[in-house]
């Protein structure tokens, strides 16, 4: 009996562990504290009624309309510049070919800047209004009269006479009309009401005192 008592003790000091009796329970996990905090609702996508969804097709046909007027001007700009040289020379009377050169690039490149410029504008206000943001409507609207203004200055210096400017013609004319509409289509009331849907749902902060 003392040997089993022995090799028992020796076996249970080797392991570490009781060789009988009930097992050891482990603690249990700590419960998470209390949190007064309201998690955020998760906003539902609402899906932009018909006047929106048709108001930016416009707009995307726009955009393409004034970028095939750059691509398609600055590929034929050598016919451009020749054209140009003889407006050019003729307000500048004593000025050489080198400076009669300059001011023609100057002219023809500065007036597709400033058609890429006015167009970059109105997409980027677009995407804002995109994103539910009322107030970049009222931003968009000074853009496309700008717009305007831009098409009848750049208009002598990009359309070639003839049959030759039937197409940037046509590009230009259809670039602004498409803008125009897609603009009026977002003040439509089923678009406003749309615009400003997320700001009506949005909750209002509610603070949570703890007697």
């Amino acid at each position: 009996m003392a040997q089993q008592a022995d090799e028992s003790r020796s076996l249970q000091e080797s392991t570490g562990k009781p060789l009988s009796g009930p097992p050891q329970s482990t603690p249990a996990p700590p419960r998470p504290g209390v949190s007064f905090a309201t998690p955020p609702p998760i906003a539902a996508v609402v899906r932009p009624p018909a006047p929106a969804r048709l108001a930016r097709a416009f707009w995307v046909v726009s955009f393409m309309a004034g970028l095939a007027v750059i691509m398609t001007d600055f590929l034929g700009r050598n016919a451009h510049f020749e054209r140009l040289k003889g407006v050019v020379s003729g307000l500048v009377q004593d000025g050489d070919a080198k400076a009669i050169d300059g001011a023609t690039a100057v002219v023809f490149l500065g007036s597709l800047g400033l058609l890429a410029v006015v167009t970059a504008m109105e997409a980027a206000f677009l995407a804002i209004v995109f994103k539910r943001r009322p107030w970049a409507r009222w931003v968009l609207a000074p853009v496309v009269l700008l717009h305007a203004v831009v098409t009848v200055v750049i208009a002598d210096f990009l359309i070639a006479p003839g049959a030759d400017g039937i197409l940037v013609i046509v590009l230009l004319a259809a670039q602004y009309i498409l803008a125009a509409a897609g603009l009026l289509l977002l003040f439509l009331p089923s678009a406003s009401a749309w615009l400003w849907s997320e700001r009506r749902a949005a909750p209002e902060p509610q603070s949570f005192q703890r007697t």
